[in-house]
């Protein structure tokens, strides 16, 4: 028997060695050849499927286009290829470099549309593969098969919301799902799904997590109370707080304000307004806090009138602040009886007349 029948005799071994595929039922390599899919991403459902039953992981290589339609698109095997060798080189790089897992598979899929029946038809498709499969419990843990759902992603969210660190929270779904294997992917994932939220929305994310602990405090201080805005996307503009010992140390040393703004030294860059006094002991102390999403008029009144509301409308005698435009005329129209002077600081800094 010569070389070439061998080829034959293995080639019609792959051909007769049927795949179950979750949702397409038993298939031989006859039967996806003859496949025929609505649109691309039926196909790629049907690739998917296909390679976590065999066991590989598999990508998204070219594709085709042509007035708005995509005519053909083609998957690979994701150890298709082969490592640029200036990636393989430790000379000049920071670090060893990575393990190499393209190993040049030739494994693809391809559709064509096809303007007479208008489907998608398969073009090609190999089958074969020059490396080793996962098998059982392994294609769980294959990247291309590792996907944290939306379900896992909220449930983390409101753990963490508790003090539930992320990592519980994984046990705690690899408990209810029966296994490492059954979660659908790894506590590396899920860090970086979560990394990926906060750098695709910090503010949005964050302010909820804010507005949670937030609301969660009158349980501990009853005196507690916190305000906030929200623009017509209801996303959070401007928010106020303020506990019980500052409620009492107003009521005590209120006379005087100081309404300062840190100039937007935060992580989001928004001004952090402070409402500061002193104390008999010549100590500063805390009235209240602010994140405001700008330094308008329109701002400055609304967070004074709830400042007002917060400490029963007791009004302050004097309130200090810098040369801020906006910050005086909001002081006439909620405080106009107070005094309203100019911090001695911002006064040193201001060009001298001559």
């Amino acid at each position: 028997m010569d070389g070439s029948e061998n080829e034959n005799q293995a080639h019609e071994g792959v051909e007769d060695v049927a795949v179950d595929v979750p949702g397409f039922g038993s298939l031989k390599i006859a039967d996806v050849r003859d496949l025929t899919f609505e649109t691309v991403e039926e196909a790629e459902k049907f690739y998917f499927a296909y390679s976590a039953s065999v066991g590989f992981g598999c990508r998204r290589d070219d594709k085709g286009e042509s007035k708005g339609r995509i005519r053909w698109r083609q998957w690979v095997c994701s150890k298709e290829g082969t490592r640029d060798k200036k990636y393989l080189e430790a000379d000049g790089l920071g670090r060893t470099p990575r393990k190499q897992t393209r190993v040049n598979c030739a494994a693809r899929f391809r559709i064509n549309y096809n303007d007479t029946s208008g489907v998608y038809v398969v073009k090609k498709f190999d089958p074969e593969h020059n490396h080793e499969l996962a098998t059982g419990n392994q294609v769980a843990f294959v990247r291309a098969h590792r996907h944290v759902g939306t379900e896992s992603l909220a449930l983390t969210n409101t753990m963490t919301r508790v003090s539930i660190r992320p990592c519980h929270t994984y046990e705690y779904m690899v408990e209810q799902a029966g296994g490492y294997s059954a979660v659908g992917f790894t506590i590396k994932d899920l860090y970086n799904k979560l990394d990926q939220q906060r750098r695709t929305s910090p503010f949005e994310s964050d302010s909820e997590g804010a507005l949670s602990f937030m609301r969660g405090l009158p349980a501990k201080d009853p005196h507690f109370i916190c305000g906030f805005t929200t623009d017509p996307e209801d996303r959070l503009v401007d928010i106020f707080w303020r506990d019980g010992h500052s409620y009492v140390d107003y009521q005590c040393y209120g006379d005087v304000v100081i309404f300062d703004s840190t100039y937007k030294t935060n992580a989001y860059n928004q001004p952090l307004v402070l409402f500061v006094g002193t104390n008999n002991h010549r100590g500063s102390i805390v009235f209240g806090a602010a994140l405001i999403s700008d330094e308008t008029v329109e701002t400055y009144t609304w967070l004074l009138r709830i400042f007002l509301e917060s400490m029963n409308g007791k009004m302050p005698k004097a309130v200090l602040t810098d040369s801020d435009e906006a910050m005086r005329q909001a002081i006439e129209t909620v405080m106009p009886e107070a005094r309203h002077r100019l911090c001695i600081w911002h006064i040193a800094k201001m060009p001298r007349l001559t």
